[in-house]
């Protein structure tokens, strides 16, 4: 009898330290304009990439500024649509990020953008301050309204989420493999990056390069940090932007200003725990300088970062966070 006990304690104890075999899975592609990039592993070889496919059509259908018959263009044609639940949560959270970033953030900014040619590709002949000071004007947030099951918008207000919606869209896949009990995944659109658990096949958690911002693809990393439960986010001024009259210009506009952002940053990268608020504060830090973000940083210790900026001298230096160089691959 006792023998038959220990023999059945074995068995259990055997069974329950046993590691259920992982299935790593890839999905890549282009989605919003760019490509991504996601590796996930499961107990089973499940094919996720419908699901994911899904996933991609919802936003392009509700935020998209390319697909005329998305939500959000309908909203800034008609300045009213019935209640939309991406566009609220996209509203709420760069009001969220309006505030705390001293009003370094807009999702307003449509019209502004537009004029500097970059969704219209029709520059303009001359910049015309006065055309510049009216279209601003009109771009604040808070001619936005939500209530009795409508999204409203004055007049001559338009949205963007083009700051903010790469970033909510690694959220939602994310929540999704959430919800099938997908403990090790990572999901990069366009850049942005959402992280859970590790590489399992390398036992090591995701690796994840910060590129330097001089213009060639194929240049060294910056920094190379591991994550884990973590998004990053980084946006730069290096990449989509034209040159006019000897200035860039860069598709950052400065909520303050209307033009083009002239800080000395670079390349922001940051590191939260929901991607659309790192891509987001990401993109309010290139309308900071480096004492701001600086000070931003420093009231806001869950927040790491990575900026990339000239100093006094135009020479190209790095800012990090104490708990970016935990992360940090020597």
């Amino acid at each position: 009898m006792k023998l038959h006990i220990f023999l059945l304690i074995s068995l259990i104890i055997t069974s329950c330290t046993q590691k259920k075999s992982l299935f790593q899975k890839s999905y890549s592609g282009q989605t919003q304009g760019t490509f991504f990039n996601i590796k996930y592993f499961c107990g089973e070889s499940r094919d996720f990439s419908n699901a994911i496919d899904s996933i991609f059509k919802v936003i392009d259908s509700s935020v998209s500024l390319y697909n005329q018959k998305s939500n959000l263009i309908t909203l800034n044609q008609k300045k009213r649509i019935s209640y939309d639940p991406i566009i609220d949560t996209l509203i709420k959270q760069s009001i969220r990020v309006n505030k705390i970033t001293n009003e370094n953030f807009s999702c307003a900014l449509y019209p502004v953008i537009n004029y500097f040619g970059f969704y219209s590709k029709k520059r303009p002949a001359f910049i015309d301050t006065f055309s510049i000071v009216s279209l601003l004007s009109n771009s604040s947030m808070s001619n936005i309204k939500i209530d009795n099951g409508y999204i409203h918008l004055d007049s001559f207000t338009s949205l963007d989420f083009n700051a903010i919606a790469q970033g909510y869209t690694c959220d939602l896949v994310a929540e999704y493999f959430n919800q099938k009990d997908i403990k090790n995944y990572l999901i990069e659109i366009g850049g942005e990056v959402r992280t859970s658990g590790s590489n399992y096949t390398k036992k090591k958690k995701w690796r994840v390069g910060v590129e330097n911002p001089d213009e060639t693809p194929t240049s060294n990393f910056n920094t190379i940090i591991e994550l884990s439960d973590m998004s990053l986010a980084t946006s730069g001024s290096y990449r989509n932007y034209y040159i006019e009259n000897n200035n860039l210009m860069s598709h950052i506009i400065d909520p303050s200003t209307g033009f083009p952002s002239k800080t000395k940053v670079i390349s922001s990268t940051v590191l939260h725990k929901k991607c659309s608020l790192a891509d987001a504060i990401a993109t309010s830090f290139m309308c900071m300088d480096i004492r701001e973000i600086k000070d931003f940083l420093k009231t806001n210790p869950h927040i790491q970062a990575i900026v990339i900026y000239q100093d006094e001298l135009d020479r190209i230096s790095t800012y990090r966070t104490s708990g970016i160089d935990k992360l940090t691959i020597n």
